[in-house]
């Protein structure tokens, strides 16, 4: 897919709201921010070596039904049978990364290494959250986090289970201030003397900030296990303005959200200065799309139209190395969010499966509410095998 790009999104990103570049400032908390820099090659022996890659686009279940290992254990057949190359799973550290909260080595180690090692899906993935109020500025509370994701990193590639790496599911879902939400204006971007998650700093200083976090916070992690991945669900497209008239004037349904994300494409954007040889992948969180054509649509704003559109996250000297360096996904639900959250039958899944598959470059994400796919005791009803046969149906035509 690399070089294809949709005209029209292309067309639209000339005439979108251009966000201004400019050039952030280094500030002391955090780490040092540099380019972002080309990956090298793995080295002979690494996990990323040995994880045989699927043909075409892997695909990666998610859902409401998310399992421990241990439960992927004890039902590893029922598992091994689902279509799918990886599944989502949580551990009880997973909200505790973005905390002040410690994480543990052992008890996380003795957690990820219950995953069976022969399971027949290898691209697997244990989930973080974010729930805690964050202070940016807050220099003791970043050493924790970087160290809690360090350790998370450390114990999935220590316990020598099949790990593709960390899924960040970067949405807010705690009480009280975001911390992506740089103001309380509903206009992106508006500072604030009091307010919001960086009170009294500039767009640039804030952006900095978070930027300076992000690549402290990677840093950790490849220390830890140099080359996994880092799936971020929202990828910096979901804090630009820009975004909401791209997607809608290509005849996507979009719910601009930038206005309390501005904080999550620097931290993202930081993330990427400081991979190494780690693989950061944007996961493309958005349901909208209904057909082949529209993903390909989502895909082009996504990869690269928000980038040239003008991105605060991204500024124009880098955005080449962002453009060949950062993996994406798509992402599929199995509800319809334009039709009152409507469950989609196993035709229409298998059918928007089949057209993201199609479209993605690496990962494919099936995220499900309505049916245990496996064994998470999710009190959900077990899916019917239709679904399932769906969803083989459209891995097979990878």
């Amino acid at each position: 897919m690399a070089g294809r790009w949709s005209g029209a999104v292309l067309a639209l990103a000339g005439i979108a709201v251009v966000v201004t570049n400019v050039a952030l400032p280094r500030l002391t908390p955090g780490s040092e921010v540099g380019p972002v820099v080309e990956r090298p090659a793995a080295e002979p022996g690494t996990a990323a070596e040995a994880r045989p890659a699927a043909a075409g686009p892997r695909l990666v279940k998610y859902g409401q039904d998310i399992p421990s290992p241990g439960q992927v254990a004890e039902a590893a057949d029922r598992y091994d049978a689902l279509p799918f190359d990886g599944i989502v799973m949580r551990t009880p550290e997973s909200a505790d990364v973005f905390s002040p909260r410690r994480v543990e080595h052992a008890p996380l180690l003795a957690q990820v290494s219950a995953l069976p090692a022969d399971l027949r899906m290898r691209d697997n993935w244990v989930r973080i959250t974010l729930h805690d109020e964050l202070d940016w500025s807050d220099d003791a509370l970043w050493r924790t986090i970087a160290a809690n994701a360090g350790t998370m990193a450390r114990t999935m590639r220590e316990s020598g289970r099949p790990y593709a790496g960390i899924w960040f599911d970067n949405e807010w879902y705690g009480e009280g201030s975001s911390p992506w939400d740089y103001g309380t204006s509903t206009r992106a971007w508006t500072p604030s003397d009091d307010e919001g998650a960086t009170p009294g700093l500039s767009p640039e200083e804030a952006a900095a900030l978070a930027r300076s976090r992000g690549a402290e916070v990677m840093a950790a992690m490849t220390a830890g296990w140099p080359d996994l991945k880092v799936m971020v669900l929202f990828g910096p497209w979901v804090s630009e303005p820009s975004t909401y008239e791209a997607l809608t004037g290509a005849g996507l349904p979009y719910n601009d959200i930038s206005w309390v994300n501005e904080l999550s494409g620097p931290f993202f954007a930081g993330l990427v200065d400081r991979r190494g040889r780690a693989t950061v992948i944007d996961g493309g969180e958005y349901y909208g799309a209904r057909s082949r054509s529209e993903y390909a649509a989502f895909a082009d704003w996504q990869r690269r139209g928000f980038v040239l559109a003008g991105s605060r996250s991204v500024p124009a000297p880098q955005a080449q190395d962002y453009q060949q360096g950062v993996a994406s996904a798509l992402a599929v639900y199995d509800r319809d969010q334009q039709d009152d959250y409507d469950v989609l039958d196993a035709d229409t899944l298998e059918e928007l499966t089949r057209d993201a598959l199609a479209e993605a470059t690496d990962y494919v994400w099936l995220y499900t509410e309505e049916h245990e796919w496996g064994a998470s005791r999710s009190m959900k009803p077990q899916v019917p095998q239709e679904y399932v046969d769906a969803i083989e149906a459209a891995a097979r035509q990878r």
